[in-house]
């Protein structure tokens, strides 16, 4: 149920945002390279989108079909009832157990298991299906009596075409394969490039990012996340907003998976396979978990 006032608060916020993006897209070279003004209106579109339950209601049925589609209940998500839900009032199945950020796992083997599952699951979502989870943070994960995770809280979620799909493919296994070149091209599919911007300067660059954190014995991590957003504005490319929010849900999943296996990052998880990294591929290729009865 949403407590009374929340909209206000919300457009108040907005308003700051929005007149902070102008200012800086207006005053700095890196404000207009990395679009500021677009990634605000997109943060608005979608924060207005999380009052809305009906939205969210929405969102909710399109990751579970989704999922249903792949043969997948490996992670649970509640089942909405449209018929008792509206605008500020959201009515749902009950999901018994407690969040990540109380709950531990039994032991190490378990904690490991959940990490897989969950980046497993995401990967799904944003590769195969093209709706994902937005904001997988501890608090919006539940651990359930029987060991296995539900997912909580649908209000943001992000929406990737087939096309975007395919170019993150590829940043994807450049990043696994370590390989400068691959990871030039595939930035400048997923981002909107300024039309003077040096290509072999770039390319230097991202072989510098790569010894640093994709070399041999590296354990990439939430810092390459933000070194390559630094590199992107640097360079001033405009990151798009659907790209922005799998970034954010990668990085935030980071945050997750090692408060349940300290072992585990996106990146030592990742996949290691060509075929993986394409949306007709990827389910195929991703080594999943034993579907679990929810």
């Amino acid at each position: 149920m949403q407590r009374p006032g929340i909209p206000e608060l919300v457009e108040r916020d907005l308003d700051i945002v929005g007149r902070l993006a102008a200012v800086l897209s207006e005053r700095t070279g890196w404000g207009r390279g990395l679009g500021l003004n677009e990634l605000a209106r997109g943060f608005a579109v979608a924060l207005r989108e999380e009052l809305d339950f009906r939205v969210e209601a929405r969102n909710m049925t399109a990751v579970r079909r989704a999922a249903a589609a792949r043969g997948d209940s490996s992670v649970a998500v509640p089942v909405p009832h449209g018929q008792f839900s509206t605008e500020r009032v959201l009515v749902m199945s009950r999901v018994e157990g407690a969040s990540l950020g109380k709950a531990v796992p039994d032991d190490p083997q378990h904690g490991a298991l959940l990490a897989r599952t969950l980046l497993t699951a995401l990967l799904n979502q944003i590769m195969v299906d093209g709706v994902f989870h937005a904001d997988p943070h501890p608090g919006n994960i539940l651990l359930q009596p029987d060991g296995t995770a539900a997912l909580l809280d649908f209000g943001s979620v992000g929406r990737i075409d087939p096309g975007l799909r395919e170019a993150m493919g590829g940043l994807f296994l450049a990043v696994d394969r370590g390989d400068p070149v691959a990871l030039r091209e595939a930035l400048l599919e997923v981002t909107d490039r300024p039309e003077d911007i040096d290509e072999q300067r770039l390319l230097r660059a991202l072989g510098q990012f790569s010894a640093r954190h994709l070399g041999h014995g590296s354990a990439p991590d939430v810092e390459m996340f933000g070194d390559l957003f630094r590199l992107v504005a640097d360079f001033r490319l405009a990151v798009l907003p659907e790209i922005a929010a799998v970034f954010r849900a990668l990085a935030t999943l980071e945050g997750t998976l090692v408060r349940l296996s300290p072992a585990s990052t996106c990146w030592r998880r990742r996949v290691r396979t060509p075929r993986a990294c394409s949306p007709t591929g990827w389910g195929r290729a991703v080594p999943g978990t034993p579907p679990v009865t929810s």
